[in-house]
């Protein structure tokens, strides 16, 4: 597929994304805390194994994990931690994300990604355009937002609306 981008648009590199999932993830373990105490008093006496070696609390934890990433870059195109790094995920034109890409790039994309000693985050490192095997699937972006937060200085023929 071919892209649209102008000359302008930085992808975001490898560090800066690891620093901004450093942060999502920090964010996301302080609150499934406040998820696994009600669950442990919840589900404390139910031992049994619903998926391979996973209980139905941990399915539960996992989904609000995946939730925090879904909801954040589906809804705003970004992360508290991409926002921090002044990232942003687009698809291959520059616009915003369909639901379907966004559940898709942060669910099996990111579980890929990780197969294999993390692999798949190491693509972010060496490819032109910066993508990890999420993004390769997804057809998404993660690039730089600007100075400001916004888009205008890295934009494509489609912006964000």
């Amino acid at each position: 597929m071919q892209n649209n981008y102008d000359n302008q648009v930085v992808f975001g590199g490898f560090f800066a994304r690891f620093a901004a999932y450093v942060i999502d993830s920090i964010i996301v373990w302080i609150a499934l805390l406040f998820v696994r105490i009600p669950l442990y008093f919840i589900f404390s006496h139910i031992d049994g194994y619903i998926l391979f070696h996973y209980t139905f609390k941990d399915i539960i934890l996992y989904l609000c994990g995946v939730s925090y990433f879904v909801l954040c870059t589906y809804c705003t195109g970004t992360t508290v931690g991409k926002r921090a790094m002044n990232l942003q995920v687009v698809n291959v034109n520059g616009g915003k994300l369909s639901l379907f890409n966004v559940i898709y790039r942060e669910s099996i994309g990111r579980f890929l990604s990780g197969i294999c000693m993390g692999l798949g985050y190491i693509l972010v490192g060496i490819d032109k355009e910066k993508r990890g095997i999420q993004d390769i699937l997804g057809d998404t972006r993660v690039i730089y937002c600007g100075r400001r937060g916004g888009m205008s200085s890295y934009h494509t023929k489609n912006p964000i609306q």
